[in-house]
């Protein structure tokens, strides 16, 4: 009846049963995230910036 599935929960991982390969793994996946975020908020605040910049000068 509705197409939207309901989110699935993540169970927590155990920390403690990760392998060095898997832990190198997660830290890589996580920085290139940090990386794409950090790319963004810079794109935003130019954005803002020159929104800021131009609704000055208008008034």
């Amino acid at each position: 009846m509705f197409d939207e599935e309901e989110p699935k929960k993540e169970k927590p991982i155990d920390l403690d049963d990760l392998s060095v390969e898997e832990i190198e793994k997660m830290i890589k996946g996580h920085q290139q995230e940090i990386e794409m975020l950090e790319s963004l908020l810079k794109k935003k605040k130019v954005k803002l910036k020159l929104a800021d910049n131009f609704f000055k000068k208008s008034q």
